[in-house]
């Protein structure tokens, strides 16, 4: 079992990036479960973009390249 899920690591990045006066990275969420509580959980938390599996690679792709990341 992990230390920490997805969205508690979100937050502790989130309050990170804060405390030392940082740009918010981006943060995408890759997830199996779709209900709109979960993703809203998601974003609540600071994710930037939730996607739901499966997820073609040319999407990620797309996706990474229209923020910039790649």
């Amino acid at each position: 079992m992990p230390r920490l899920d997805g969205l508690q690591a979100t937050r502790q990045i989130r309050d990170f990036e804060v405390e030392e006066h940082l740009p918010p990275s981006t943060i995408i969420t890759l997830s199996g479960l779709a209900s709109a509580t979960v993703q809203q959980e998601a974003l609540e938390s600071g994710v930037d973009l939730f996607l739901t599996k499966p997820v073609k690679l040319q999407e990620i792709s797309q996706i990474l390249k229209s923020k910039g990341l790649m």
